[in-house]
């Protein structure tokens, strides 16, 4: 492990039960930058941010944060360094936003400890950095998609981890909500350098929001890097068995993805023969 990585897996594997799903996955998450992890439904892109996170224990290998390995660090103390959002967050019945976002101060509050000043600055900085610092008395079911995924990504906040990972934040929202949510997480790499670690099904959204890919397909790591030396027609042919064309985004300047279909690509062939 170097200073440029505080999370790394070494010869993972990992799945449920009997099936094993990732195989001798080593890769180590680059400090202060924003990953995303891309693959095909069933690839093991999640599989592997629930194994770096603690949700699924390895079948070999291990884990480590800071040298250490995360499956024998104690619960509290793992929640001290790591926040996590995970796919579909159960939303508890009743509650608001401020009694949600402050449920991230917990793994700070020992067993006979009480609320403090520095719980309220938390919770108020988290509110402030997500834009939720209005709906704090609203209950969470009477929020819009895009606004209650910024609240549980305040929950995360709130614990004053300079790691966060998310597993497919983006899920079930619109394409308006979506960048209102990933522009989020952009802000806040940018002024505070939190080392972000997400799973995202968008493969242009995530050439360019983040800063470092991973592609994941037949239980291993296909490519990592750039988003320009990963996102390439080859490996888009390789990992989602799709051919594409990749041209350059206009807006941002990152690989993008156009994908061409079976439809499209029998025309073409139905004017080549014609001409």
């Amino acid at each position: 492990m170097t200073l440029d990585h505080r999370l790394e897996a070494r010869n993972l594997s990992a799945g449920y039960e009997n099936r094993v799903i990732l195989h001798d996955v080593s890769l180590a998450i680059p400090a202060g930058k924003i990953t995303a992890i891309v693959g095909g439904n069933a690839s093991g892109k999640s599989t592997l941010l629930r194994t770096l996170a603690r949700i699924l224990r390895p079948k070999a290998g291990a884990v480590l944060l800071d040298g250490a390995s995360v499956h024998h660090m104690p619960s509290r103390q793992l929640a001290q360094v790591m926040g996590l959002l995970p796919q579909s967050p159960i939303v508890p019945e009743g509650i608001t936003v401020a009694d949600l976002v402050g449920r991230g101060r917990h793994p700070h509050q020992g067993l006979f400890s009480r609320w403090s000043r520095e719980d309220d600055r938390a919770v108020s900085r988290a509110l402030k950095a997500t834009g939720t610092e209005g709906l704090a008395d609203r209950d969470l079911d009477t929020l819009s998609g895009g606004q209650r995924q910024r609240v549980w990504i305040a929950m995360a906040l709130a614990q004053e981890t300079d790691l966060l990972l998310l597993d497919e934040p983006t899920t079930f929202l619109d394409v308006a909500h979506q960048i209102e949510v990933l522009d989020l997480l952009v802000d806040l790499n940018a002024a505070q350098g939190t080392t972000v670690v997400m799973v995202l099904h968008d493969l242009n959204l995530a050439a360019r929001y983040a800063d470092h890919l991973i592609a994941v397909g037949s239980g291993g790591i296909r490519a990592e890097g750039r988003p320009e030396q990963v996102l390439t027609e080859e490996l888009v042919r390789t990992v989602f068995g799709l051919s594409c064309r990749i041209v350059m985004d206009p807006v941002s300047q990152t690989p993008a993805m156009i994908p061409i279909g079976r439809h499209k690509a029998a025309q073409k062939q139905i004017a080549r023969a014609a001409s």
